[in-house]
């Protein structure tokens, strides 16, 4: 009799115990459910906000989202959204999609501007400071013409790709441009010239040629750039003396020479 009653009550517990789980399981689909349902429900576009654009119109950064009212936010692909509009608008530098819950879509973007232009073709291509392609223009208006570099392909939307032994070339130039535009002073090269795989030269102002190694910090070679004139060309050159600066040297001086 006893073995009959152990028995029984760890039936009973397992029966417990599986009737525990199984009503845990069920609790958990209805509540999935609800949820589910909740979102298709609730969970609509109402309001989309374009914010950080000057470049392109609201409208259009709209239309090339593709979000419409009514659409369910949770659902929105925002990563394939960002990548395609990168892609289709040369001149955004970065989107992010946001939700703004329970009704509303945020476009956040960061627009670019030239900072080199490159001839290919019959036409001018811009590209800016990371080397994203932004499109082809009949005539260059005052960007660094750049020279030197072996164009494989050349995509608006995408970033230039030369050949794979200039990559060190590639790089140096990103660099260099990234540090004049943080300057706001990429408009006062006339020309970057990449002819080797150790240093670069660059022609400043018109008068001062500059020499750079392509592994160089460009920031502090700007700095030393605007030393230089600052404390000896604006005050000992005239107008029409003309000259260069050497910051390629083993010693890590800048070496200035008048022609």
């Amino acid at each position: 009799m006893a073995t009959e009653r152990k028995h029984k009550r760890r039936g009973d517990r397992h029966d417990r115990r599986t009737y525990n789980r199984l009503y845990t399981a069920v609790c958990g689909l209805i509540i999935l459910l609800a949820i589910a349902a909740g979102s298709m429900v609730f969970f609509k576009v109402h309001t989309v906000e374009v914010v950080g654009n000057e470049r392109y119109s609201s409208q259009l950064l709209l239309e090339s989202s593709g979000i419409q009212q009514g659409d369910n936010l949770l659902r929105i692909p925002r990563s394939r959204i960002e990548s395609r509009m990168e892609a289709e608008l040369p001149y955004l530098s970065t989107v992010k999609i946001r939700l703004k819950l329970p009704e509303g879509v945020a476009i956040e973007v960061v627009e670019t501007e030239p900072a080199a232009a490159i001839a290919f073709g019959s036409s001018y291509w811009y590209i800016d400071c990371n080397g994203k392609v932004l499109g082809d223009v009949p005539e260059n208006e005052g960007y660094p013409v750049v020279t030197g570099l072996t164009v494989m392909e050349m995509t608006a939307g995408s970033e230039l790709v030369v050949d794979e032994l200039e990559d060190l070339k590639f790089r140096g130039l990103k660099g260099l441009l990234r540090a004049l535009v943080e300057d706001g002073s990429v408009q006062r090269v006339e020309s970057i010239e990449l002819a080797t795989n150790s240093y670069l030269t660059m022609l400043y102002d018109g008068r001062l040629t500059v020499k750079m190694g392509l592994a160089d910090d460009f920031h502090y070679d700007v700095k030393m750039l605007h030393a230089a004139q600052e404390r000896y060309i604006n005050d000992n050159w005239t107008e029409e003396d003309s000259g260069t600066l050497d910051m390629t040297k083993n010693t890590g001086e800048a070496v200035l020479s008048k022609n």
